[in-house]
């Protein structure tokens, strides 16, 4: 009986494919910018992973345990009953900066994923992508299992565009929700403590399960 438990559980776990259900993160128009000039900055996410059934076997914590060394040190896990099995949240922080900033950073501090900001027309893009760490992580996750594996991006990515700027801010995106409707272009002007919380479904019926999230930041 326990071993058919064990396997239902697995298969739960497998087809989810360690995907987060959710993805939330609130990030400042002012640290969009210092970031484009070659600062790393640290941005305070949250990240939930959902599972149905009971972990008897402790798989999901040993994954957890994998996973610490790829997140930032003061990185919290809190654990809890969901309506139908285990619900995990992780707050953790992930560095914002330009391609050479990051480069830098993350030979002594690996992340699983990072906000990259670029430059382009005048425009500042800020675009989430997955790591070399999250290879890394899901290789030894198949060391517990040959069959699981970590998937990004999340199945829910919310990222939340606050504006602390003094100038008026556009923030722009493609094929994302917005307060649960869909846009296929979204644009919105920003005035200063105005701000703007923008979905990207990550699952595999739409396009952000191919390609990482992306917003255009223009004053």
């Amino acid at each position: 009986m326990k071993k058919i438990f064990f396997l239902s559980f697995l298969a739960t776990f497998i087809l989810n494919g360690c995907k987060p259900s959710e993805f939330k993160a609130d990030i400042y128009t002012t640290d969009i910018e210092i970031a484009s000039e070659g600062k790393v900055i640290d941005v305070p996410v949250s990240v939930t992973f959902t599972l149905m059934g009971k972990d008897k076997d402790r798989i999901f914590d040993r994954v957890v345990n994998l996973s610490k060394k790829y997140l930032h040190p003061d990185s919290t896990f809190s654990k809890s009953k969901a309506m139908i099995g285990e619900r995990l949240v992780i707050d953790t922080r992930l560095p914002m900066g330009t391609t050479d900033s990051l480069g830098s950073f993350m030979q002594s501090n690996p992340r699983l994923a990072i906000f990259k900001v670029s430059s382009e027309n005048g425009k500042k893009i800020l675009t989430l992508e997955a790591t070399k760490f999250s290879k890394l992580l899901s290789s030894e996750m198949r060391d517990i299992n040959l069959m699981l594996s970590l998937e990004l991006p999340p199945k829910k990515s919310f990222l939340k565009i606050l504006s602390d700027s003094r100038n008026v801010t556009n923030i722009s995106a493609t094929a994302v929700f917005v307060s649960k409707k869909p846009h296929l272009n979204f644009s919105k002007e920003l005035e200063r403590r105005d701000s703007i919380e923008i979905e990207f479904k990550g699952g595999s019926e739409s396009v952000y399960s191919e390609i990482p999230p992306v917003i255009v930041i223009s004053n």
